[in-house]
């Protein structure tokens, strides 16, 4: 890093602007051209300072600096900065980006813990999305913690049932309502000190659960489509937000559907923490866990030992990652 170069924490993101905070000051920055594309020069007169692009390799990554990024800017006489390095990350989310071509979507970086939120209706919980989700942070052996949010509609008994499959693999469960004010200060307790990321679905309540946490916040919010039963987008942006106690929470926009991206489906096994203990009991080595004689994994959801839902979601990750 040369004397003219300044390094900071990405805090905020939008349409290719990128909000940069620093020991002592906040900087919009935007990408240099090298980090937005890999070009590749001819292998002729390598020190030519004044190089012709020969070609643009294919862009394998949307957005290549994300939220919680280390990066390293320099800053022009506009007050405005240019990244030019990112700095090496501890770990990274990221998913498969949507349309045609498999391309990487960075969604945030060096986060303590992944917080998936789930709600008990309104919409109705999308299991098959969390445990997507559950997969994509234990890849990046990120911790979790589950939320299960707007409690007020449902009543405790389904909320201890359904989550007691995760609670049973070691997930810690918070169960919150903004309407009555259950889980408040265990939440809190659970952000402090930490760089956290909420993910789940449009409508779940992330926004809601941050201004609720926070006062005076005044994130926008939004109701739930009465024709889709689905959440209305209304975050548009990706943002890292003090909390007053200590730690920064990750917003990010709801989603919809959350493909995992380089992962092999010989890999998802692994995803499921509560397969692990019966990985290495099967017949073959090299068991896909579908039908092969002698598996230990299907014998566990036969004995209750490993929920059927969670054994759906396997093979539905398993067929489209």
């Amino acid at each position: 890093m040369s004397k003219s170069d300044n390094e900071g924490n990405v805090i905020r993101h939008h349409l290719g602007n990128y909000v940069v905070q620093t020991a002592d000051r906040v900087v919009m920055c935007a990408l240099s051209t090298r980090l937005r594309k890999q070009l590749e020069y001819p292998e002729a007169a390598p020190g030519s300072r004044r190089r012709r692009v020969q070609s643009v390799r294919r862009v394998r990554v949307i957005d290549p600096v994300a939220v919680g990024d280390r990066v390293i800017f320099s800053e022009g006489a506009d007050n405005r900065g240019m990244i030019r390095e990112v700095c090496p990350r501890s770990n990274k989310v990221s998913r498969r980006a949507s349309g045609g071509s498999y391309r990487e979507q960075l969604l945030a970086a060096n986060i303590d813990q992944v917080v998936p939120i789930v709600s008990a209706g309104e919409p109705d919980p999308d299991w098959i999305l969390l445990d997507r989700m559950l997969g994509i942070a234990e890849w990046q052996q990120i911790p979790v913690s589950l939320c299960l949010n707007k409690l007020d509609l449902a009543d405790e008994a389904w909320a201890d049932r359904v989550m007691r499959p995760y609670r049973a693999m070691g997930y810690p469960v918070v169960y919150t309502s903004i309407i009555s004010d259950a889980g408040k200060e265990v939440f809190f307790d659970l952000l402090r000190g930490k760089i956290t990321l909420f993910m789940g679905a449009s409508g779940v309540g992330k926004s809601s659960l941050l201004n609720w946490l926070q006062p005076g916040l005044q994130l926008r919010t939004g109701p739930v489509s009465k024709a889709t039963g689905e959440g209305i987008h209304t975050t548009t942006h990706t943002e890292l937000v003090a909390l007053d106690g200590g730690g920064f929470v990750g917003d990010m926009p709801g989603v919809r559907e959350f493909y995992l991206y380089d992962i092999s489906p010989e890999d998802v096994p692994v995803l499921f923490r509560d397969f692990h203990p019966f990985l290495g009991g099967c017949r073959f080595r090299d068991c896909s866990h579908v039908h092969e004689p002698s598996c230990a994994v299907r014998a566990a959801v036969d004995d209750g030992e490993v929920s059927l839902e969670r054994y759906q979601s396997y093979m539905r990750l398993r067929e489209r990652p």
